[in-house]
C-alpha cells in the first residue's frame, strides 16, 4: 500500500478487496454461491471511494454522474413523493434471488423497507422485473401515490420505459405497464452500485443469511443505521 508506483485509488481499495475476498469464501462455504471477481472488484472500489470521500470530508465538487447516467450518490425526491431504492440479488438460475426495497422521503427519511425471496429466475433480468412487480404492488398496498423508483440494473429500466423493444419479457412487462396505472406518478432513475447501497445489502442479506422469511417493517434496518443517516445528511452538507 506504501507503493508509489500503484495509482492511489488502487492502493485505498485493498483493505476492501480483502475483505471482499473474506466474505466470498464465506460465501461458498455457506451458501454455496459467489460473486464474479470482475463484481467484487468493483464493489470493493466503489466502497473503498465512498469511505475516503466522507472521511476526508470531501466536497461535492466530483462529478455526481457516474457511467451511463448513473448517480454516484442517493439523491432524495423532490417533496411531496417517496423514493423507492430497489435491488434483486440474482445468483443463477437455480437459486432463489433475495429482494428488497427501502422507502424514504425528501428529507432521506426512512418511511418503510422490505424483503423477500422469490423463486429461481432464467436470469437477472428476470428477477430485477419480478422485484419490480413485488415492490410495486406492495407500493400500491401502502398507499404510495407520487413514486421514484431507484434500481442499478439498467436494463430493467430500459425495458420498462420501452416494454416493445424486449418481447421475450413481455408477461412481465405487461405486469408492470397495468401496476403503473395505479399510480399519480411513477419516475424511474437509474442508480450505480453505490447510491443503491443500501438496498443492495438487505437484498444480498436473503440468500447470505440465509432470511427466507419475508417481512415489512416501519423506518429501516438497525444494522444499517449509520449508512442511512451518512446517505441522508450527505444532500444537505
Amino acid at each position: 500500500m506504501s507503493s508509489m508506483s500503484i495509482p492511489e485509488p488502487q492502493r485505498r481499495s485493498i483493505p476492501w478487496i480483502l475483505w471482499m475476498i473474506w466474505k466470498n469464501r464465506n460465501m461458498i462455504l455457506y451458501s454455496d454461491t459467489q460473486e464474479s471477481l470482475s463484481h467484487q472488484l468493483q464493489q470493493a472500489i466503489e466502497e473503498a471511494r465512498l469511505w475516503h470521500e466522507v472521511n476526508t470530508n470531501s466536497s461535492d465538487t466530483d462529478i455526481d454522474q457516474g457511467l451511463l447516467g448513473a448517480k454516484k450518490k442517493w439523491e432524495p425526491p423532490l417533496a411531496g413523493s417517496v423514493k423507492c431504492s430497489v435491488h434483486s440479488n440474482w445468483r443463477n438460475a437455480v437459486l432463489h434471488s433475495g429482494v428488497a426495497y427501502i422507502v424514504r422521503d425528501y428529507q432521506g427519511n426512512v418511511l418503510h423497507h422490505s424483503r423477500d425471496a422469490i423463486t429461481s429466475s432464467p436470469n437477472r433480468l428476470t428477477a430485477e422485473l419480478r422485484c419490480l412487480i413485488w415492490t410495486l404492488r406492495s407500493m400500491k398496498d401502502l398507499g404510495y401515490q407520487n413514486l421514484v423508483v431507484g434500481s442499478d440494473s439498467k436494463e430493467a429500466i430500459e425495458a420498462v420505459r420501452t416494454p416493445k423493444d424486449w418481447p421475450r419479457y413481455r408477461s412481465d412487462l405487461t405486469e408492470i405497464t397495468h401496476l403503473l396505472t395505479l399510480f399519480r406518478s411513477v419516475t424511474f432513475e437509474t442508480e450505480s452500485m453505490v447510491s443503491n447501497q443500501i438496498a443492495r445489502e438487505i437484498a444480498r442479506s436473503v440468500l447470505r443469511d440465509g432470511r427466507f422469511n419475508s417481512y415489512l417493517a416501519l423506518g429501516g434496518p438497525p444494522w444499517l443505521h449509520q449508512r442511512i443517516l451518512r446517505e441522508a445528511t450527505a444532500f444537505c452538507s
